[in-house]
């Protein structure tokens, strides 16, 4: 996928994420939602910035790192772990939800 490609494909997931997250019915699924956007906007955010990304969630924390983006890879994956923990083990809440989308905002703005 292009650069234009992950950037719209992150504006998609975002648009989505902001209808469900006032239901706290929806919690699992915008942190899934979120950790998505994530690695579209991060996607978009590396190629923006340094002309590559990578295609595969697991290599984005190595990549961000290799280009002393620390806090970003750190944001990432905090929100994998919080991915991992509410859909294998029903972890979380109103707290979580505002991490998840403060990280979220974050990396928004990073790719920008």
């Amino acid at each position: 996928m292009n650069k234009e490609g992950h950037l719209k494909r992150a504006e998609e997931i975002y648009r989505s994420i902001m209808i469900l997250k006032d239901d706290e019915n929806n919690l699992s699924a915008v942190v899934e939602l979120a950790y998505g956007c994530a690695i579209h906007y991060l996607a978009y955010g590396c190629e923006r910035r340094y002309g590559t990304h990578s295609d595969i969630h697991t290599g984005l924390p190595r990549l961000l790192r290799r280009m002393n983006e620390n806090e970003i890879a750190d944001m990432f994956e905090r929100l994998d772990t919080i991915r991992h923990g509410r859909w294998y083990g029903g972890k979380g809440n109103g707290e979580t939800l505002s991490e998840v989308l403060g990280m979220l905002e974050k990396i928004v703005g990073w790719s920008k």
